[in-house]
């Protein structure tokens, strides 16, 4: 009997205990311990997926800067007309094993970088590259036509004593005043040709229209009346070709530096074999024609710079030129009979310089001046010795000023005009250009 209670009295004591077990855990709320590791498990993941895309995203900024330095150079070395000499690789294919191996979706903000890295930088306003067109030399266009129609006018004034002094204050003989005016009309026809950003060649065509005005005083051995006589021809003039080559692309303080050869062909009127008339009255000679060439060959060298101080641009022209001898069957002009002799016009120097604006993306401004200094022509007559002709050294200066005006994407409009500051330059002159840049 002892032993069945004390058996009794365990089994109520166990179930009271899990009684008491299971109301604790009734009030406990279910599964929060498994919900909190799940939880601790997704955040480690995040980190660790934070912390590789980190290290992606530098790896391919290191790989995007590479790559930048490595096409600033190719194009700096391009520029110079250098070889690259190759860089060293290993750290650029390291960081695109690197990029390969990680996911798509990592890469494509890379390849986004990469396409706006390599992307081409804008092309030069239509305004700065017809300032250098006309001042200097563009090599971006293939193939450039260009009309132009100019017109010049020159007048001078000569006072001519036929006699001699006598005691040294009285003057016994005629005096003359004679006065030139032409008027020139000149059609060029002008075409460029680019082989490379390196070469250019050019060929000019040119055709005029003269107008001269013969005017001198004394018909009559009157002061007061005057001898007229008007010489109009339309002729070919000299027609010219040349070469360019571009030493140095503009970069960093160093100007854009051009080379160039030019040739000037015979193939206008030359004014050797021209003859003379005189009025009824012999006060007035003039020639029945007018020449519209050099008659000679003549080849010059120089080099131009340009340099772009953005919104203006500098330029300066050097060149020298070689006239080359020409013989011809008659250098006197009288008519009767012929005098062959050889004929050496002088060699000359000139340079320009200017200064142009760019005012709008299609207009721009500028100003220039221009000198040329002739030698003196010498002339040799057929078995006799060189000798030189007076007053055949001149001296040419022009001040001029102009406009260019971009009238579509191709065709362009380039007006100036000139002033003569020398007694051997025209008075004025207007031209008017038309390029078109294919």
């Amino acid at each position: 009997m002892l032993h069945l209670r004390h058996l009794h009295w365990c089994v109520c004591l166990a179930l009271t205990a899990n009684v008491a077990i299971a109301e604790s855990e009734s009030d406990k709320p279910p599964k929060v311990a498994e919900a909190t590791t799940q939880e601790q498990q997704e955040l480690a993941l995040l980190k660790r997926q934070l912390i590789l895309m980190n290290k992606q995203v530098q790896q391919q900024q290191q790989a995007l800067l590479q790559m930048a330095k490595k096409i600033q150079a190719r194009e700096q070395a391009l520029n110079r007309n250098q070889p690259v000499e190759r860089q060293d690789n290993s750290a650029q294919a390291v960081a695109n094993t690197e990029a390969a191996s990680q996911p798509k979706v990592a890469t494509k903000p890379a390849a986004v970088a990469s396409e706006a890295t390599n992307k081409k930088a804008p092309d030069m306003g239509r305004s700065t590259e017809d300032v250098l067109a006309e001042t200097h030399n563009v090599f971006t266009r293939k193939f450039t036509l260009e009309s132009s129609l100019s017109y010049s006018y020159f007048s001078r004034k000569d006072l001519i004593l036929r006699g001699f002094l006598a005691l040294d204050a009285i003057f016994l003989g005629n005096l003359n005043l004679d006065r030139v005016r032409t008027s020139n009309l000149q059609f060029d026809l002008v075409g460029r040709y680019t082989l490379n950003p390196q070469w250019q060649f050019e060929l000019a065509v040119p055709y005029l229209y003269r107008s001269n005005q013969y005017d001198s005083v004394g018909e009559g051995n009157s002061s007061q009346r005057y001898e007229s006589a008007q010489v109009n021809d339309a002729l070919l003039g000299d027609i010219s070709a040349g070469v360019y080559y571009r030493i140095m692309a503009e970069q960093g303080a160093w100007p854009d530096w051009v080379w160039n050869v030019r040739v000037r062909m015979p193939t206008g009127k030359h004014p050797y074999d021209i003859d003379l008339v005189s009025s009824e009255s012999g006060n007035l000679t003039y020639p029945i024609e007018t020449p519209s060439g050099a008659g000679n060959w003549g080849v010059s060298t120089g080099f131009s710079l340009a340099k772009t101080y953005d919104p203006a641009i500098v330029f300066f022209n050097l060149n020298y030129g070689w006239n080359l001898p020409q013989q011809f069957d008659d250098i006197s002009g009288l008519g009767e009979f012929d005098t062959p002799g050889t004929i050496d016009l002088g060699d000359y120097v000139d340079y320009s310089l200017g200064l142009a604006f760019a005012v709008s993306e299609r207009m721009s401004l500028g100003m220039s001046f221009n000198q040329r200094f002739y030698g003196r022509t010498r002339q040799r007559l057929d078995g006799q010795g060189w000798e030189k002709i007076p007053r055949s050294d001149t001296n040419t200066a022009t001040l001029g000023i102009g406009a260019t005006l971009a009238l579509s994407d191709n065709l362009s409009m380039v007006t100036s005009i000139g002033a003569g500051l020398t007694e051997d330059t025209p008075d004025y002159q207007i031209s008017l250009r038309f390029p078109y840049r294919f």
